[in-house]
């Protein structure tokens, strides 16, 4: 007889055999299933300069500027400088009546202590005025200052002696450089900001009193770095930066199953992360101070579905990169030299057609019509000339019904 004992030890071992059947056939399956590449934009990054600017609004003043009074009350006699005039120190600039019943004084000057232009009048000729009220502005131009507000946070980056750039909309093509000459040693608690003061040589006269400009501060400046969009870096709970680098794939990691069924198609590539040094991040670009080598492929946009050894189908020398990969001077070289054969093309496509416009000498051409057989009587003129008066009105008609009718 057989025993129960027998019986389970052999449903224990069918059980088995069937779970192992069925983890095998889905193995088989999972080797099968084929693995999606994930299409990112790829570029080596190579080594180029980069600067660090904080962009900032600002207003130009004037260094020397004063304004000019009289010492005593009265009357305005004389303007003898108006806005515009050039101004050396001690010239006089108004002269005062001082109108003292019974009394006859001689008129007093209001004169200019520093050499400037005269920038504005605030009286004309007759006000009266009493003693320190202001006549005119004189301000020395040769020299200015912009005043800069830093934020903050960004004041442990501002020093004397730092470059600042300066732009203006009277002069849009055109950077003038100034050098931070003070800075303020207390933050303005209201604004939450520093005062920083630029000085700035003014002899081509681009630049006025009261004028608002976009300065640029150089913060940071390296050369010969790795620089890579800000797209292309990502960080971990830690605060370490990575980037995912292309690589071939030479790894026996699909299985071998799996490369069998893919080694028809091309070679296969894979994302691999790499942890990078970051120097500073200029706007929408990051300079690398390590973690990169010459000549490997960076997962430059499309990171956002990539893991540690994902599939990739790379997508090489698309123009979005050509900017962050690419020095400034590079990208214009390389826009010059695409747009000049397009233009030679054009000038011989140009020659093509005004020669096939000219006639060929060779070919026969059309003989002339005669004049003389072609001349009209003159009951056909009568006709002709009754016919153009008809159209003459009618499209005078007409011209005068779709101006009425505008509306209508």
């Amino acid at each position: 007889m057989i025993k129960k004992s027998d019986v389970k030890i052999v449903i224990v071992i069918l059980l088995c055999i069937s779970i192992m059947l069925v983890s095998c056939k889905k193995k088989q399956a999972d080797l099968k299933k084929k693995e999606n590449a994930i299409s990112v934009l790829v570029a080596a990054p190579i080594k180029q300069p980069l600067d660090e600017y904080l962009d900032l609004s600002a207003e130009i003043k004037a260094i020397k500027e004063v304004e000019i009074s009289s010492d005593v009350p009265g009357k305005i006699a004389n303007i003898l400088k108006y806005e515009g005039s050039f101004v050396n120190k001690g010239d006089t600039i108004a002269l005062i009546d001082r109108f003292v019943i019974g009394a006859n004084y001689a008129y007093a000057p209001a004169r200019t202590p520093i050499s400037g232009y005269v920038t504005t009048t605030y009286l004309a000729v007759g006000s009266s005025i009493a003693a320190s009220t202001p006549i005119a502005n004189v301000a020395d131009i040769s020299k200015l200052e912009v005043e800069i507000q830093v934020p903050e946070r960004s004041i442990s980056g501002i020093f004397l002696g730092q470059k600042v750039l300066i732009r203006v909309p009277s002069a849009p093509n055109k950077e003038i450089e100034a050098v931070i000459t003070k800075r303020d040693y207390a933050v303005n608690p209201s604004t939450r900001t520093l005062m920083v003061k630029a000085l700035i040589d003014n002899k081509e006269r681009l630049l006025l009193p009261g004028m608002f400009s976009d300065v640029s501060i150089l913060l940071n400046s390296a050369d010969n770095v790795f620089v890579i969009p800000n797209s292309a870096m990502f960080s971990d709970d830690l605060g370490k930066n990575y980037v995912y680098i292309v690589k071939e794939d030479n790894s026996n990691n699909p299985p071998s199953e799996l490369n069998a069924v893919s080694s028809s198609n091309s070679t296969k590539y894979r994302a691999y992360t790499r942890e990078v040094n970051v120097l500073f991040t200029s706007k929408d670009k990051v300079a690398l101070s390590g973690g990169l080598e010459e000549g490997e492929e960076v997962v430059m946009f499309g990171r956002e579905f990539l893991r540690n050894g994902s599939l990739v189908n790379r997508i090489e020398n698309d123009p979005t990169i050509l900017e962050y990969i690419t020095p400034p001077t590079a990208v214009a070289s390389s826009q010059t030299n695409t747009v000049s054969p397009l233009k030679v093309t054009n000038a011989e496509n140009t020659k093509s057609n005004v020669s096939a416009s000219k006639p060929n000498a060779a070919l026969p051409q059309k003989p002339k019509q005669n004049t003389l057989t072609a001349k009209p009587n003159s009951d056909d003129k009568k006709e002709n000339t009754s016919e153009k008066t008809n159209n003459t009105q009618n499209a005078s008609n007409s011209t005068d019904n779709s101006i009425y009718s505008v509306g209508g």
